[in-house]
């Protein structure tokens, strides 16, 4: 059993000392969106609710504070 403590208290030492520390941010992985302009046209011609999506996502990003 004391073998097994002995063991277990380095690991978990070491394991808490991998954690981050940094601040996440809400943006963090996330862009957004800006397909050319042909690119555009094509989508809003052939699949609204995919242009729909894009734009949902960039008015999210956008109101998050995220994508210049």
């Amino acid at each position: 059993m004391r073998k097994y403590l002995a063991l277990t208290l380095p690991l978990c030492a070491l394991i808490t000392g991998c954690q981050t520390t940094s601040k996440q941010n809400a943006c963090d992985g996330f862009a957004p969106l800006r397909p050319t302009l042909e690119t555009t046209v094509y989508i809003l011609q052939n699949d609204r609710s995919f242009a729909n999506d894009v734009a949902a996502h960039n008015r999210l990003l956008s109101s998050l504070g995220c994508g210049n």
